[in-house]
């Protein structure tokens, strides 16, 4: 697996959600930080169904690399 950040998983599973009406962020970022700080990183990105395809297409639509 790539040497994927923190802020960067979070950042990928909030994308998803950006754009729904009533969702708040902010809280949901935070219930994302806390469930990350629980289960690490791998439980995160199995939980957060965020698979090579999933990261491959945030990279793309953000710009962003890790």
């Amino acid at each position: 697996m790539a040497g994927y950040t923190k802020e960067f998983l979070i950042d990928a599973y909030l994308s998803r959600y950006e754009k729904v009406v009533g969702v708040k962020l902010p809280a949901f970022k935070d219930m994302a930080e806390q469930h990350y700080d629980k289960v690490g990183k791998d439980a995160f990105r199995v939980s957060a169904s965020l698979d090579a395809d999933a990261i491959k297409k945030f990279k793309l639509e953000s710009g962003r690399k890790s």
